[in-house]
């Protein structure tokens, strides 16, 4: 799961840098928020199973954070 997070968070970034340097925006793209919260779940499950339940909270708590960027990115009107 942790690799599987770390590819998410990959993909996420690449997307986000797409956006920064070809469409030349400084706007978030919203599949990195997204992949993020993934991610950070992903993540925390992993902390979990490890029975590391100090990093599972972190990862969740993460997630949440980045769960309302990528609401407020969808709610956001223009």
């Amino acid at each position: 799961m942790y690799l599987a997070g770390l590819i998410l968070t990959v993909i996420g970034w690449a997307f986000q840098l797409y956006e920064t340097l070809i469409k030349k925006t400084r706007n978030i793209n919203i599949i990195l928020p997204l992949a993020y919260t993934i991610a950070c779940i992903l993540f925390g499950v992993n902390s979990l199973t490890a029975n590391d339940l100090t990093f599972a909270i972190l990862d969740f708590v993460c997630a949440i954070l980045a769960a309302v960027v990528f609401i407020a990115l969808i709610t956001r009107k223009k």
